[in-house]
């Protein structure tokens, strides 16, 4: 059964960031976020007019967005390189 981690109030590049360094999420690992905090992302990295690189990354870390509905708003999966 998967795990889903709750990061902070919102989940916001600042947010991810901050939780990658806080639990040493390594390069090759990957975050999935709800569609909804996926989309806030991008909306966010729109606003401050920084290239959107497609695939999503913070710090070499991928950011997915979930497909299935499973992971909760203001939650994150962790898939470990090795499981996926």
């Amino acid at each position: 059964m998967p795990e889903y981690v709750a990061i902070g109030n919102s989940i916001s590049v600042a947010a991810i960031r901050d939780y990658l360094f806080a639990k040493r999420i390594d390069k090759g690992d990957s975050l999935i976020v709800s569609a909804a905090d996926y989309d806030n992302i991008i909306e966010e990295i729109k606003k401050s007019e920084e290239p959107i690189d497609i695939p999503l990354n913070v710090l070499g870390v991928l950011i997915i967005k979930d497909t299935t509905g499973n992971v909760p708003v203001g939650k994150v999966q962790i898939v470990e390189d090795d499981k996926m």
